[in-house]
């Protein structure tokens, strides 16, 4: 980690704000990528640049998507048939999304783990009212078993790039319909020092919810709002340009679903575009 918190993820990359971990080269060299996984990686449609290996043996992409090797091989070789990508154009879905069978709306139950500081309670409330007060066709609720969302905390350290990992999502929705069944929100002392408030932490569980329901980082195509300019791949998984979103977005655009967190928990109105054309 630097004192310039390169915040990968959410993989929230985020400059700006102070930290106080480093990160030593055995851990670097440790989550760099063999050749044979890097053709894997980029098999199932991701940047290999943007991924690296994690401790337990899975793999980090985008910064904040934890996919084990199991679901990189399934995806590789597959190129989604509904795909349409328009380059430049932001505000992106995966091909599969959360299914809403029915004239109600589909209830998607949300639980909060234990061990965490009470503002997160609130974070959560916060973040789950928000998508609710658009009235779409799934609504959250929480719940205190159970869920179909579960929200854990662990140390997720950094990346190899000194980047503070805020969270990490299990993946995408699955071809069934149902979202990703959690995410990881990081318990280490860099990310922790972010997450600070109650705004913060709803910032970052919006965004990772976002991911559990099939939504890509807006600025998918190059990463704008970390400094950089990289595709960060299609993959099996899709990235489905959103209509009626906006075609250019830059570093400091708002959206929650940056790839990099500008410290707003607020949704711009083109993320209330995305959220009810997809829902």
């Amino acid at each position: 980690m630097k004192k310039l918190f390169s915040l990968t993820g959410l993989a929230l990359l985020m400059a700006g704000a102070f930290v106080s971990c480093k990160k030593t080269s055995n851990e670097t060299a440790a989550n760099v990528l063999s050749s044979d996984e890097k053709g894997l990686v980029t098999s199932a449609g991701f940047n290999s640049n943007w991924t690296e290996r994690t401790a337990d043996g899975n793999y980090l992409v985008e910064g904040d998507i934890l996919l084990t090797r199991a679901q990189l091989e399934e995806m590789a070789g597959v190129a989604p048939g509904h795909e349409l990508i328009v380059a430049n154009e932001e505000h992106y879905r995966t091909t599969n999304v959360v299914s809403t069978p029915g004239t109600a709306a589909r209830i998607i139950t949300v639980r909060l783990g234990s061990g965490f500081p009470s503002y997160y309670s609130t974070a959560l409330d916060n973040a789950l009212a928000r998508y609710n007060s658009y009235n779409l066709r799934i609504r959250f609720q929480r719940v205190s078993t159970g869920g179909n969302i579960v929200i854990t905390g662990a140390n997720l350290g950094t990346t190899s790039t000194g980047g503070c990992i805020l969270g990490q999502a299990s993946g995408f929705p699955s071809a069934s319909g149902n979202p990703s069944p959690g995410f990881t929100l990081s318990t280490s002392s860099c990310a922790t020092s972010y997450l600070n408030t109650a705004t913060k932490a709803d910032e970052v569980i919006a965004h990772e919810i976002g991911h559990c329901i099939g939504f890509r980082h807006t600025d998918y195509m190059n990463r704008s709002s970390c400094g950089q300019n990289a595709n960060e791949g299609s993959a099996g998984v899709g990235a489905v340009h959103i209509t009626g979103t906006p075609t250019t977005v830059t570093g400091t655009y708002n959206s929650w679903m940056m790839a990099c967190t500008n410290g707003s928990a607020a949704f711009s109105s083109s993320d209330g575009t995305a959220l009810n054309y997809v829902y």
